[in-house]
């Protein structure tokens, strides 16, 4: 289930080349990562809300992410773009942070899956192409534009998975990192 719904939609997300993104406004590279700066558009979703240990945080996702996909599938419901993880706070080693799918208006929460949105937002973003363990590089490098082109942090951070981790190497694996800035 999990896999056939990030399937879907991270080969949409990939040919697209941002996964809810329009209005490319700048361009450049730093430390390696083409570094976009864009305008997302607001983005209705489904997600749980969760902390979790940093070096329990990649099972945690995966657990949540399974549960919003079978609520999509016993809705009848197509995820709107790739699944994310929007992180609110990284403290003591813990993750405070909430996963899950865009998703049309019509899908309604249940349970503990709650209905959010990803921003309308002036967002700094780029495409980690590797393992998880390696998105710190990403997170470096767009910090380091923000920081060159005078732009600061304006809201939690939110990760696109373009890639399915159960079935794509390591190697192949892409996420691309979205930053609200001002």
């Amino acid at each position: 289930m999990f896999t056939k719904a990030i399937t879907t939609f991270a080969l949409l997300a990939l040919n697209l080349g941002t996964a809810c993104a329009s209005n490319k406004i700048q361009k450049e590279r730093t430390m390696g990562y083409e570094i976009k700066l864009i305008e997302t558009k607001a983005q209705p979703a489904l997600v749980i809300k969760s902390r979790a240990k940093i070096e329990e945080v990649g099972q945690a996702i995966g657990e949540i992410l399974g549960k919003v996909a079978q609520h999509l599938e016993r809705m009848n419901a197509q995820p709107a773009g790739a699944p994310f993880t929007r992180t609110f706070q990284f403290a003591n080693g813990v993750f405070e942070f909430e996963a899950g799918f865009p998703v049309g208006k019509d899908c309604a929460p249940e349970g503990e899956i709650i209905a959010t949105e990803l921003p309308a937002a002036l967002v700094v973003t780029t495409i980690h192409a590797g393992s998880q363990e390696t998105t710190e590089l990403a997170y470096r490098a767009l910090h380091e534009w923000m920081a060159k082109n005078n732009k600061v942090e304006a809201g939690a951070p939110w990760e696109m998975y373009l890639t399915d981790p159960e079935t794509t190497p390591d190697d192949k694996a892409a996420t691309q990192i979205f930053f609200p800035v001002r």
